[in-house]
């Protein structure tokens, strides 16, 4: 016997049965959840590689070719972007909406890692990490003034950054063309041939001059006063011929 047949032959069944499914379905859709935009965790993997002085060719060959051919075979892997420059490259690996971007990831560090042998030994480490759209600014501001640059930076990163923070929904601000202050060395190969001083020494000595160190206190018993050591550069020497 069908439901037909059983609807027939009890209509006051149909009706309540029919009543109670527009009854319920109405409470229901109270509590279904409806966006605009859901919130859908992108199945996208991204492995960054670093080697330094490589040429895009050789970045090619040599490291992108090889993490092509290692994650090509993950199940559920639908496309693979590519990119080689100088000393760099990265890979973009979209999967099935149905795949777990957690599972993705633990794949992709297997199969990478299984190939490691076959990288460049003075190569960087591999960076593996997830993709997601809403990951990416949503707004970028443009700042000008007819102040100097250096002051309009500074207000930038010790105020208006600050101020961006605290606004409810921000997770993250980047500032994006600032410029921090730099030293400039103009080396002198003679003189590194006598003393038999490399790049790297001068770098080296150069990072452990450039320094601020605390010292301790004074305490006067009325007042206290952080004592510091510094080593850095002032901006008016900020260039240095040796």
């Amino acid at each position: 016997m069908t439901l037909s047949d059983i609807s027939i032959k009890n209509p006051v069944f149909a009706w309540m049965l029919m009543i109670g499914i527009i009854v319920f379905g109405a409470i229901s859709l109270n509590f279904i959840g409806i966006s605009q935009l859901p919130d859908v965790d992108n199945p996208m993997i991204s492995v960054w590689t670093h080697w330094e002085g490589a040429a895009p060719e050789v970045m090619e060959t040599e490291v992108t070719d090889v993490l092509e051919g290692a994650v090509m075979g993950i199940q559920g892997v639908q496309d693979v972007f590519s990119s080689s420059s100088k000393g760099s490259s990265s890979l973009r690996i979209q999967f099935d909406l149905s795949k777990n971007v957690d599972v993705a990831l633990q794949e992709v560090q297997s199969k990478i890692a299984r190939v490691q042998g076959h990288l460049p030994r003075d190569m960087d480490p591999v960076t593996i990490g997830k993709s997601n759209p809403e990951d990416q600014p949503i707004m970028w501001i443009t700042l000008t003034g007819t102040v100097p640059t250096k002051k309009l930076m500074e207000f930038t990163r010790d105020n208006l950054r600050d101020q961006f923070t605290r606004i409810p929904g921000v997770s993250e601000v980047m500032l994006g063309g600032f410029a921090e202050p730099s030293l400039r060395v103009w080396l002198n190969t003679q003189k590194m041939r006598d003393y038999e001083l490399t790049i790297d020494d001068l770098v080296s000595a150069i990072g452990f001059q450039h320094v601020e160190t605390p010292a301790g206190y004074i305490d006067t018993g009325t007042r206290e006063f952080n004592l510091r050591v510094t080593e850095r550069r002032t901006p008016w020497k900020s260039s240095v011929r040796w």
